[in-house]
């Protein structure tokens, strides 16, 4: 067999098991504070913008809209965030993060510190890796748009 083709020499595979094994880890920090790993994804890009557009949301976390729709659904039910019809165009809605999902955001802001604390991963390497990612995040952007 072409080494090549071993699972483990495939970059994509090493980045799918660390996603899933961080995924795992994460779960115990968020069932604390009742959140799933992708209504997490959710708050901290409402924490960090306040109000943003739906469309927006999307594309940062790089979800399609019948993936984010229920996530949004839960998440505006539980009472942390609202939808916002735009004033000038009723087709765009903007998702508004309440007092509540304000609230939540003082129960979280440690679960970075946790997950690192977990793995025991060092504060510089934390921020290596961030780096490296990163890097290859903008290298798979900038080549995705080829790939069609």
């Amino acid at each position: 067999m072409d080494e090549k083709l071993k699972l483990e020499n495939q970059l994509c595979f090493k980045i799918y098991s660390i996603s899933k094994s961080i995924i795992r880890i994460y779960g115990p920090l968020l069932n604390r504070i009742d959140l799933t790993y992708p209504q997490y994804l959710v708050m901290m890009v409402l924490w960090e913008n306040r109000k943003i557009s739906f469309k927006d949301i999307s594309y940062k976390l790089k979800m399609k809209t019948g993936t984010l729709t229920p996530i949004i659904t839960k998440l505006e039910n539980n009472g942390y965030l609202k939808r916002v019809k735009d004033e000038t165009d009723d087709r765009k809605i903007y998702i508004s993060i309440t007092e509540k999902g304000m609230e939540l955001e003082k129960k979280a802001k440690d679960i970075p510190k946790k997950l690192a604390c977990n793995i025991q991963l060092k504060e510089q390497d934390y921020f290596k890796y961030l780096q490296d990612f990163d890097d290859l995040i903008k290298k798979l952007d900038s080549i995705e748009k080829y790939i069609k």
